[in-house]
């Protein structure tokens, strides 16, 4: 079976914006370039007026406990959901935190 991320990407994209939940895509990022993204997103001050937050992490792996960054690095998505802790990102606290991780081999 062949996955075609763009076009999932496309597909949350029109979903995200019919909700009018504001989108960002950052195609392709290594290893240090995810995690400093994932770390500006839980910073972001405009958090403060969100009611709720979506973190999509699409890559490949052989372990649905493990994405590849683009740079062939793996990150643990439980260290993704961590970053999102009510220290790290305090204007979420108490806001739904959904995580959408698709993984493929």
């Amino acid at each position: 079976m062949s996955f075609n991320f763009q076009k999932d990407v496309e597909n949350l994209e029109k979903l995200f914006e019919s909700l009018n939940i504001k989108t960002e895509v950052l195609p392709d990022q290594g290893y240090v370039d995810l995690v400093e993204a994932a770390e500006k997103f839980c910073k972001d001050d405009e958090l403060a007026d969100a009611s709720m937050s979506v973190f999509v992490l699409m890559g490949h792996g052989n372990d649905k406990s493990e994405i590849a960054a683009a740079d062939g690095w793996t990150i643990k998505t439980e260290d993704i959901i961590d970053l999102f802790d009510d220290r790290s990102c305090p204007n979420l606290k108490g806001k739904p935190k959904w995580f959408i991780f698709q993984v493929m081999k």
